[in-house]
């Protein structure tokens, strides 16, 4: 049952425009929870191996709620002096809707609480996930879902932004003038991010799928119809797929992550390759698969635009480097508790200096959000944030590098799909910030269950040990 629910949070927070909307996040959050308390004591159980990672995520969590309490003025003045120059100029209310004499950290407490679910969601995945594959015989059957789900997912939007590229889900269509809607979501980038979680782990259960199936030499009838049969092939076709349309988004952030997680699942599997054969025909289907993707999704000419734009030294009043540098001011005067997390749109009313009109919004630019999820933790979380946040991020790392490399199982490649997933998302937030989006949250919610679940032993099963694997000695009778 926890993992139906967990299938079903992953396909709703897609199809629940991505998380886009507050009544679809709260749905969403309630779907969790639901999942999570199917069996309490599992999912939340913080044992030795992973407990620096859990209380991490736990203070998080406390972190951004401390943020939405009602404090005494006092403590609030004196923790984060600048706040009311952005209450003032964002509300009428500078309290934020508590009783005088009474201030929240944040600037806005319900952008606060909205972001503090969206955390949640994402940590409430995580647990649930890593809960569900640790109980055993459901890592297989949830990641033949995941391919499909996303390959269907890949298809529609590939058919979207032929027949109405300008909607969201063939239903809603962005007022932003600017927007660039695929998929589920109304920024490209963010879906971009979206397939980068999904692509690692599919292409690490199709390594597994070959490598539990693989093709006898000698035997082409035989292996063609093994191979057939067992889903090699459309979880191929699936890879290539959601690759393919993952660059046919342009989103450069999303490519070069892409990269790193192609770098750092080729350095975590190098030594399983070196112990394992690789066959002639499934080495020439990967390079024939990799061609036909350049063939029919990159877009060559766009893509040297938008690679010669990123190293174009003129810096605009709009380019990420102005954005970082005018948001420089919000991390020092914010450093300790932060303008509140989901707040630096309103901190920017009051510090950002460029004043360009853009003609396609006809409107101002108003610099929304930091373009690297790293100093949008500063500025909105200050050290109180970021501390957590960071050690979240340590532990994770590092109890992932020691999950890798302790797995001897054939499902070895997902995990590192999933670590490689976590990377590319992690070199893609320096530029992007698609971890706000509740459908990314689950994702990398999944993706961390997945790199750090642990195979719990069956009740009744008997341990495994050297005297069981070794054969009887052979007793030799003399004449």
């Amino acid at each position: 049952m926890q993992r139906l629910l967990l299938v079903l949070l992953v396909a709703a927070s897609y199809l629940l425009f991505a998380g886009g909307t507050p009544w679809s996040l709260w749905v969403l959050l309630a779907l969790a929870l639901g999942a999570a308390l199917i069996s309490p004591r599992r999912t939340f159980a913080i044992t030795g191996r992973w407990r620096s990672l859990d209380l991490g995520l736990v203070a998080l969590l406390a972190a951004i709620a401390l943020q939405a309490l009602p404090l005494p003025v006092s403590i609030v003045q004196t923790l984060s002096p600048h706040r009311s120059r952005i209450a003032e100029a964002t509300q009428l209310d500078p309290f934020g809707g508590t009783a005088p004499g009474w201030a929240s950290l944040s600037v806005d407490p319900e952008a606060t609480l909205i972001a503090l679910a969206t955390v949640a969601l994402g940590v409430l995945t995580f647990w649930t996930s890593r809960a569900t594959f640790s109980a055993g015989g459901s890592t297989r059957s949830f990641c033949r879902a995941l391919t499909f789900m996303a390959t269907a997912f890949a298809v529609a939007a590939l058919i979207q932004k032929a027949v109405s590229p300008r909607s969201v889900l063939f239903m809603l269509e962005p007022e932003v003038r600017s927007a660039s809607p695929m998929g589920a979501f109304v920024n490209r980038n963010h879906f971009g991010g979206w397939l980068l979680m999904v692509a690692p782990p599919v292409a690490g259960y199709f390594v597994a799928r070959s490598k539990i199936h693989p093709m006898r030499r000698g035997r082409w009838r035989e292996s063609i119809g093994q191979v057939m049969s067992s889903g090699i092939v459309f979880t191929a076709v699936a890879v290539m797929l959601i690759v393919g349309v993952l660059l046919l988004t342009l989103s450069r952030s999303a490519l070069a992550g892409l990269g790193v997680a192609a770098v750092v699942a080729w350095r975590l599997g190098r030594p399983r390759m070196n112990t394992e054969r690789t066959n002639l025909p499934g080495t020439l289907a990967v390079i024939g698969g990799v061609l036909l993707i350049v063939v029919l999704f990159v877009d060559v000419d766009r893509w040297a635009t938008r690679i010669t734009q990123s190293f174009d030294t003129t810096t605009t009043a709009t380019s990420r480097t102005a954005i970082w540098r005018e948001s420089m001011p919000i991390a020092k005067d914010f450093w300790l508790t932060g303008t509140g997390a989901g707040t630096f749109s309103d901190a920017m009313i009051v510090y950002q200096e460029s004043r360009v009109w853009v003609g396609a919004m006809r409107r101002w630019a108003h610099f929304n959000n930091a373009h690297s999820h790293y100093l949008q933790v500063l500025c909105e979380g200050g050290l109180l944030v970021a501390l957590p946040a960071l050690w979240s991020l340590i532990a994770l790392a590092l109890l992932g590098y020691r999950a890798v490399h302790s797995d001897k199982g054939e499902m070895f490649w997902v995990r590192v799909g999933a670590a490689g997933g976590l990377a590319g998302m992690a070199a893609q937030s320096v530029w992007e910030i698609s971890l706000i989006m509740p459908a990314n949250a689950v994702l990398a919610g999944v993706a961390g269950g997945l790199l750090l679940y642990r195979r719990e032993h069956k009740p009744g099963a008997a341990p495994v040990t050297p005297e069981l694997l070794t054969p009887p000695p052979v007793r030799v009778r003399m004449a």
